[in-house]
């Protein structure tokens, strides 16, 4: 893949920034080859041309699924900004700390405790690989004890970084791990006596500085010896460069080493009375930095610590008493005062208290001591001369021997250190730990610097051979092709510094000299390696320093003092002095030969990296820089000799702050501890390494059914590689992993980025379909549903006249009348019939009788007849019990309607009360509002002619609206006359539902246990509306305080009144037009009763056709031939008529009883219901009463949007207004068509009742039939009478039926009138934002001269355009008026669909 083909729209790079370093930006144009600028943008919006002639390409970002990687090297973009990026994230975002970077650990310090160092955290991380859980210091040291265990070869772990980075703290817990892991069986502790050495090297060797509180101020390798079975037996102790300066130097808001301040703050304790101590801030030593405390640290419970891990480490109270003794003399030799005698002379008052202290601590000669700190001895071959000294050359040479005595003193601590830890059998293996100061740059840099700068060159040069002796066993492991890599070898530096006659030598033959000088020494180098050497430099400004080019960066060095620290020299005569004292361990230091202070200290080695002072010769004198190089390559010999393992400890930021992160900072000390070096090594190469495995599972949304249809794996991978990158060279298989050069990953991801958005384009495609197809077809069936309804309705309407009432008023009289005949003829012939039967079954039970009584015993028969009579009696005490029961459930289920429906009333009186508390609220806005307007009539004059132009401007909108109605009307005329069609297709159907009619009685039956459930899911559902609307209400109040708080701030800017109040007079021409709206729903009311009433005659015709057809049925001569007259005359035989007689009447009291009961709750039920009507009709005048009021409020409102017409930002609004409203629209709709579902459950329950009604008629009617039977031979005046007597109790309940249907239809239809009316109050809104939208067009056309082209805006997947603005509201406005009027007719069409159905 070409690069230029990486740069496409849309990638992502990093810009060069000078306060991030480097800045993410996204491509907004491909770039092609011979391009001069690449067109980019920052993450901020701003656009850049970005120069890349003759500039190179800039660095492209890695895919976000390679961010926060726990591994450097896994980035497929290696480079600065990448690594830069992939560790602030982790840092700042993820609070992880460490990173991996190839073999090296990257440890950033937090600068705050973190709870991930338990021995918990050890254990865990104890036993496994360095891969397989998050990068940790006890990753690298569990992986380092693995190889050792595993290779029985020594391990080094070297720990570097900046001061203040973390490496004491990184050194200290990898020891800790070492100790806990490692443990040993015996009862030495030498665990504890490892980690006891940490804290005295601290309190000697570490000390605050501007950058750490704790700073280590020496370099120390520390052995960790390990038997064979790999448990800790001992360590040892090496330590380089120490910073002697401090002793008698420090910088400001820093500190001398911690144990000074320790022992001043102990002072007053008995057992230090004698070291004669006081306050820090009496000693020149402990004070010149100005800083003697440090917050947060107890220097005095650092002194007991100190105490406790001396005696730890065997180092009792004598030993620890005479350290200190060394101390306070150190302390007492910086306040001996020397006064100034003359320009060339000194002296020191013998009765200087400070003097005569340190001599007594030390057991020295105090004259002698007062005098050769004054004077010193030169001795040449032929005479010995004493010269005096300056004051400053005495002060110089005082400091010089506190530094000395500290030196020595803190050599001699770290022997008896490594003497405690000492062990004695045979070590098998060891880890060393290397806590080395990092590369080093200041604004003066001086020898020491030098030096620590010269060891981080060699540790470097020893990285990068270890770095790339890995990479070439990495190849070889793997079969892959090994190429040279060139990487930058910094031995010219080297050499510069260490080889013949470079600086270091140069700088010692210097002070070989006895008048060397520094710029002597400065003008050697000039002479040597100006315009010679190109790693060495002369600053343009400056005959005082010089330049190294150090791997890292650039280095100036002033060359003051460097002889000086080299030779760190103390006159021969006060080191005689000291070699007098009677203080065993002061005279040890200075001796020719040291007498060993223990009596195992000639059986042991002790590798110090500073080697014991052996002759005041000059000629035989090392100095600081040739020990420094002598011991730092014993150092190098050690870690060449082992397997090293690296960390390099990063300071996030100056101001010592948690988790900030100062990109400069971090990027200045990533370049010096060689991180971004591995990292181009690495990147020169095959940097991105994947398995098989990992490949296939990530990128097989790439492969072909084909490819995937092989069975290896490892096969699959090597295919579809050779498909996606055409260049073989940009990847290499190995045996376990692909290696791929940078940018192949990146360029991976995206072919699998673009699949996949290919792929959610495509289910987007489908979906949304699928969605304007199901939409589609649910409008077409709303139409379909509409246009039938509608055409029933206007046929039912056609069909009702004058004449057909009076036709269908005759109809039912001669019904009435010929039922009843039919009836009684009916009931005769069925009571001949029964007595028929009667006679013949009484006849046989009584001969059979007859002869039970004969062949059984009366007892017997008593005793059956007794039993029967019990049963019977039994059986009709339970049936009236089932009746009783029966009645109960249903009087409690019309109670708790009768509950429900007043919860109801109580939810629509509290609506009411808030609306009227908003009433009044809107009442003083308005008033308010009317007083502004007073007070801005004075410039009514100046908007009359806007105002004539706004008028033409709605007259023409007016005439297109006319004509909009016009062809509405049309549409409605049609629509009409496919009603008229479709109702005669209605009444065909009729006949075939009145036969499916009784068909249904049953599984209505069945179905009443649902619905009854159904009906709480809806009273559930009411109660939830009620609470949105109160909610709508709340936030509408809301809105308006909103707005009327804008009023008071913004009066001044009143644009458009004039305009506003042509709208009001508009507006209030519209009113009638709603009164007329209004008429009209009262006279569609009216007509869905006459339809009612007319449905309920039809009903009564098609009865009595069905009673026609059983009259028919029934052949009456049949009935009576078979009737002979001697049954006519057994028919009365001992009373049994008289009998039957009376069981009919007391069966008709029962029927008359019930059915009077039954009359009287349903007109309780159907006065609730008429109150129900006119509570909500006084709603509704309440409702519309508000509705004027609210036209008022709306001046107010707009009077704010003509205020927002100044400014650009106000159309989004609207448009959210416009959007909030159509999802307003929805919700009516489906609560329109929640609606219309209740309607027909309420008239499916109503024609259940009704049918239950009717069956229970037929039970009594059966009952009746059977009780005419034995009443044949009555009167007929009886007859007729209780004939007419059932006809009229059915009439009347029919009456109750159809006068109850009447009042639940009135009653949804009020309901229905109600939604309306909010539709209604929605499609004004709409208007209004119509008109203020068409004002705030103009405006804004008119500062469109001087307003910034706009992006495009998006509805959806249509494009947004401004012109497109008034038609897409004019749209709006038409689909809500015929979702208002497809809901009107939907209520209309369900409420005589339920009369009709009844």
């Amino acid at each position: 893949m070409a690069l230029a083909e990486l740069y496409a729209q849309y990638n992502r790079v990093w810009i060069p920034d000078n306060k991030e370093v480097w800045q993410s930006a996204e491509i907004t144009k491909s770039y092609k080859a011979g391009d001069r600028f690449l067109h980019v943008q920052l993450e901020d919006g701003t656009e850049l041309n970005y120069p890349v002639d003759p500039a190179p390409l800039p660095p492209l970002r890695n895919p976000d699924i390679l961010v926060g990687e726990n591994d450097l090297t896994a980035l497929s973009y290696l480079h600065e900004p990448a690594v830069l990026h992939n560790l602030k994230i982790r840092f700042v975002e993820s609070k992880l700390i460490y990173t991996y970077s190839g073999i090296i650990l990257v440890a950033i310090n937090p600068y705050k405790e973190l709870p991930i160092y338990g021995d918990a955290i050890i254990h865990a991380y104890s036993g496994q690989n360095m891969g397989d859980m998050d990068p940790h210091i006890f990753a690298v040291a569990e992986e380092a004890y693995k190889q050792m265990a595993r290779n029985n070869k020594n391990q080094s772990i070297i720990v570097s970084g900046e001061s203040g980075a973390g490496k004491t703290v990184s050194a200290r817990y990898t020891m800790r791990y070492f100790a806990t892991v490692s443990k040993s069986s015996s009862n030495a502790h030498v665990e504890d006596k490892v980690l006891a050495s940490n804290p005295i090297t601290e309190a000697v060797g570490n000390a605050k500085t501007t950058r750490n509180d704790n700073s280590s101020r020496f370099g120390k390798y520390t052995e960790i010896s390990f038997d064979q079975s790999y448990q800790i037996i001992g360590a040892n102790m090496r330590t380089y460069l120490l910073e002697k300066s401090r002793v008698v130097f420090q910088s400001e808001n820093e500190r001398n080493y911690h144990i000074f301040y320790q022992l001043c703050a102990s002072a007053m304790q008995p057992e230090y009375e004698h070291l004669k101590l006081g306050n820090a801030e009496e000693f020149n030593y402990t004070r010149m930095g100005g800083s003697t405390v440090i917050e947060g640290v107890d220097d005095r419970a650092n002194m007991v610590e100190t105490q406790k891990t001396f005696a730890l480490l065997g180092l009792k109270g004598d030993f620890q008493m005479d350290v200190f003794k060394m101390l306070a003399a150190i302390l007492h030799l910086g306040n001996v005062e020397i006064a100034a005698v003359g320009d060339e002379r000194s002296s020191i008052s013998m009765e200087d208290k400070h003097l005569r202290i340190f001599c007594e601590l030390l057991d020295l000669n105090c004259d002698k001591m007062a005098r050769w700190l004054c004077h010193r001895k030169i001795v040449t071959t032929s005479e010995t001369v004493i010269k005096p000294m300056t004051r400053a050359q005495a002060v110089n040479a005082r400091d010089a021997l506190a530094k000395k005595i500290y030196s020595h003193l803190f050599d001699f601590i770290v022997e008896r250190i490594n003497q405690a830890l000492q062990f004695p059998g045979k070590k098998h293996t060891f880890i060393g730990v290397l806590d080395i100061y990092g590369f080093e740059t200041f604004d003066v840099n001086s020898f020491e610097q030098f030096c620590i700068n010269y060891a981080n060159e060699k540790l470097q040069q020893q990285f990068n051979l270890h770095v790339f002796k890995l990479e070439q066993e990495e190849y070889m492991k793997e079969d892959i092709p090994w190429t040279l890599i060139d990487f930058y070898d910094n031995q010219p530096v080297i050499d510069l510094i260490e080889a013949k006659m470079g600086i270091l030598e140069l700088l010692d033959e210097e002070c070989l000299l006895p008048h060397g000088k520094d710029e002597n020494w400065l003008q050697k180098l000039y002479n040597n390696f100006v315009n010679k050497n190109t790693l060495f430099e002369k600053p343009r400004m400056s005959n005082t320093s010089f330049i190294i080019q150090h791997f890292a960066d650039k280095v100036e060095y002033k060359c003051e003092g460097f002889l000086e620290k080299n030779r760190d020299t103390v006159h021969e005569v006060l080191i005689e002095i000291l070699k007098e004292s009677k203080f065993h361990l002061c005279a040890n230091f200075f001796q020719d030969s040291p007498v060993s202070v223990s009596p195992f200290s000639s059986s042991i080695n002790i590798k110090s990296a500073r080697p014991v002072l052996k002759s005041p010769n000059k000629q035989l004198r090392t100095t600081v820089g040739s020990k420094f190089r002598n011991s730092l390559s014993l150092l190098m010999v050690t870690l060449n000799a082992t397997t090293p393992h690296y960390v390099r400890c990063i300071k996030p930021n100056d101001e010592k702050l948690p988790f900030e992160f100062d990109s400069k900072r971090v990027a200045q000390q990533l370049r010096a501890c060689g991180v971004l070096e591995t990292i181009r090594i690495s990147a020169q190469s095959y940097p991105s390494r994947w398995t098989y495995i990992e490949f296939f599972s990530r990128y097989s949304i790439l492969m072909t059914q084909q490819e995937l249809s092989i069975n290896d794996k490892k096969q699959i991978c090597k295919i579809v590689l050779q498909r996606l990158i055409q260049d073989h060279n940009q990847y290499q298989f190995g045996r376990t992993k692909i290696f791929f050069r940078a940018g192949q990953v990146a360029y991976l991801e995206k072919l699998r980025s673009d699949k996949l958005r290919h792929a959610c384009i495509l289910i987007q495609k489908c979906v949304r379909g699928w969605l304007q197809r199901k939409k589609f077809l649910s409008m077409r069936k709303a139409v379909v549903t509409v246009q039938q309804y509608f055409r029933g309705q206007r046929t039912v309407r056609q069909a009702v006249t004058a004449r057909n009432l009076k036709e269908t008023w005759a109809a039912i009289i001669i019904q009435k009348y010929c039922r009843g005949y039919l009836v009684r003829r009916l009931c005769q012939l069925i009571h001949v019939a029964a007595v028929t039967i009667q006679a013949y079954t009484r006849g046989f039970l009584a001969r059979k009788k007859y002869q039970k009584m004969r062949e059984e015993q009366k007892a017997v028969i008593l005793q059956k007849y007794a039993r029967a009579w019990l049963a019977r009696r039994r059986f009709q005490n339970i049936r009236r019990f089932v009746l009783n029961i029966q009645l109960s459930y249903r009087v409690q289920q019309l109670q708790k309607k009768i509950e429900e429906q007043s919860r109801e009333n109580h939810g629509l009186l509290e609506r009411l009360t808030s609306l009227a508390s908003a009433h009044m609220n809107d009442v003083d806005t308005i008033q308010k509002l009317e007083s502004e307007l007073e007070k801005l009539a004075a410039q009514k004059r100046t908007y009359e002619e806007k105002g004539k132009k706004y008028r033409e401007d709605s007259e023409q909108k007016i005439l297109k609206l006319e004509n909009q109605n016009k062809e509405l009307q049309e549409q409605k005329e049609t629509l009409e006359i496919k009603l008229q069609e479709k109702t005669e297709e209605m009444k065909e159907k009729m006949d075939d539902l009145t036969q499916q009619l009784f068909n249904d009685v049953q599984k209505e039956e069945n179905q009443r246990m649902i619905l009854e459930k159904n009906f709480q899911n809806q009273k559930q559902d009411y109660e939830k509306e009620i609470e949105l609307l109160k909610g709508e209400i709340k936030i509408l109040k809301e809105e308006k305080t909103q707005l009327q708080q804008q009023i008071q701030q913004e009066i001044i800017i009143q644009d458009g009144l004039k305009m506003e109040v042509g709208q009001l007079t508009k507006q209030a021409q519209k009113i009638p037009e709603l009164q007329k709206e209004i008429e009209l729903l009262q006279t569609q009311k009216l007509d869905v009763e006459k339809q009612a009433h007319s449905q309920k005659r039809e009903l009564r015709e098609k009865m009595s056709e069905v009673t026609k057809q059983l009259l028919e049925s029934y052949d009456f001569e049949d009935v009576r031939s078979r009737l002979s007259t001697e049954d006519l005359e057994h028919l009365n035989e001992d009373g049994e008529l008289w009998f039957a007689y009376e069981g009919l009447k007391k069966a008709t009291r029962v029927m008359e009883s019930h059915f009077q009961s039954q009359k009287e709750i349903y007109e309780k039920e159907i006065e609730g219901l008429n109150f129900k009507v006119e509570h909500l009709s006084q709603d509704i005048n309440h409702l519309q009463k508000l509705f004027r009021e609210e036209n008022d409020i709306n001046d107010g409102i707009r009077l704010e949007v003509s205020r927002l017409t100044s400014e650009n930002l106000v159309i989004p609004d609207l448009k959210q207004q416009v959007a909030e409203l159509e999802n307003q629209k929805l919700d009516l709709e489906n609560r329109l068509q929640e609606q219309t579902v209740k309607l027909k459950e309420m008239s499916n329950r109503l024609h259940y009742e009704l049918e239950r009604d009717r069956t229970h008629r037929r039970t009594t009617e059966a009952q009746n039939e059977v009780d005419t039977k034995e009443n044949e031979s009555l009167k007929g005046t009886t007859q007729e009478t209780e004939g007419l007597s059932n006809g009229l109790m059915q009439d009347e309940v029919q009456d109750e039926v159809q006068s109850k249907i009447k009042q639940v239809t009135t009653r949804l239809a009020v309901e229905n009138m109600d939604l309306e009316e909010k539709l209604d109050m929605k499609d004004r809104i709409i208007k209004k934002l119509e008109d203020q939208i068409k004002t705030l067009t103009k405006t804004i056309e008119k500062a469109e001269a001087h307003v910034p082209t706009v992006p495009k805006e998006y509805i959806g997947m249509m494009e947004y355009k401004k012109e497109d603005e008034e038609r897409i509201i004019q749209n709006l406005i038409l689909a809500i008026k015929s979702s208002q009027e497809h809901t009107r007719d939907l209520n209309l069409l369900s409420s005589w669909s339920s009369t009709k159905s009844i």
